[in-house]
């Protein structure tokens, strides 16, 4: 088992999950897991659909959010989602600390794709996903966003922090 450590998070974009300097978004932390990455979050009640109840795009946007964690630690790539499907199981609640992980389920050369899950405190699964990744070049990327490329670079130069048993 590894023992779980903090990865460095210093996204220089505005990013909803991730972005340290967006007011309104989330400012996730994420851990290494044994298999590739997690994070711990309480969703606040405005994010809720009915009340009480975590809107699904949120609980959606969680698990494409680790999934592109686990890219970044395990890969140290960025990837662009081609696919998402999710599968809700349980009501996710506002208010309580919820875990989200991911890992790699496959891997080629310019794709991949994660599976990510989301469980309650008491460690029941409540939705779980299954995300496709292309993996374009850091160009590609910057061409398509607003992220200025040596700032990507820099940004991406502290990845991959996990080279292996990345994966299930």
């Amino acid at each position: 088992m590894v023992s779980e450590r903090e990865m460095p998070n210093d996204w220089i974009g505005q990013c909803f999950g991730c972005s340290r300097t967006n007011e309104q978004g989330l400012k996730l932390r994420f851990w290494l897991s044994e298999h590739g990455c997690f994070t711990r979050c309480i969703i606040p009640d405005y994010l809720c659909g009915l009340e009480g109840v975590v809107h699904g795009g949120i609980t959606t946007l969680l698990l494409d959010e680790i999934a592109q964690w686990v890219l970044i630690a395990c890969l140290g790539k960025m990837g662009v989602t081609r696919e998402l499907s999710v599968r809700f199981f349980k009501p996710v609640l506002t208010n309580v600390e919820l875990r989200v992980e991911g890992q790699i389920i496959k891997q080629e050369e310019k794709s991949a794709v994660i599976h990510s899950a989301m469980y309650s405190p008491d460690n029941v699964l409540l939705a779980e996903g299954e995300i496709s990744y292309i993996l374009p070049s850091l160009s590609t990327i910057t061409k398509i966003t607003a992220v200025d490329e040596l700032k990507l670079r820099e940004f991406l130069s502290k990845y991959p922090i996990r080279e292996n048993n990345c994966s299930k």
